[in-house]
């Protein structure tokens, strides 16, 4: 299918959402990226078999060059998903980290949009962020007087994504403590 036209990838996207509907317990896709997940070795060569096999049927091919079977871990739309973990991609962080201070309210937008991609990863993140938020009102175009406070808020997203977070699956054989993250400056109204 031609991406230059309008509606390509949500068309292929919904292409392959109808295409892995019956694996849904452990395929993904989004656009023509698919992951496969498995508890085994075992399951996950029946499930790949079973994708290639649907794809296959579906007339699409694969590009042998951009796939990887059987990892522990992956890249997957800015995370790395594996082994019961969640975490952000390195390269991803890196660009939250060397972003540059924001000049207008365009940009401080364009970083609260890169930052907040990876908000479940820091905690009171709306809290953390409202300064920078409030900071947002008005046209977009718009200079923003830098001041000591929108520093310190800009520094602390950046410095929160470099600690390495990473979310794991719940283990309900261990203990574990819940901590809820409500805050009356993130919700809405």
């Amino acid at each position: 299918m031609p991406f230059g036209l309008n509606r390509a990838a949500a068309t292929f996207q919904q292409l392959m959402d109808h295409l892995l509907k019956e694996h849904h317990e452990y395929a993904a896709a989004y656009i023509d990226d698919v992951v496969i997940y498995s508890v085994s070795w075992k399951d996950h060569l029946g499930h790949v078999r079973a994708i290639l096999k649907t794809l296959e049927g579906a007339r699409l091919t694969v590009n042998p060059g951009k796939c990887a079977f059987g990892q522990n871990e992956v890249a997957y739309l800015g995370y790395v998903v594996g082994n019961g973990r969640l975490k952000p991609q390195i390269d991803k962080v890196k660009a939250v980290r060397d972003h540059p201070a924001p000049t207008t309210k365009r940009q401080v937008r364009q970083f609260l949009g890169l930052a907040g991609y990876y908000r479940r990863f820091i905690p009171r993140f709306a809290t953390i962020a409202a300064p920078l938020t409030d900071l947002t009102k008005g046209g977009p175009t718009q200079k923003v007087r830098w001041t000591p406070q929108y520093e310190e808020a800009f520094q602390w997203l950046k410095k929160a994504l470099t600690w390495t977070p990473v979310l794991a699956q719940l283990d309900f054989t261990k203990p574990f403590l819940v901590q809820t993250d409500a805050s009356n400056v993130g919700h809405s109204h």
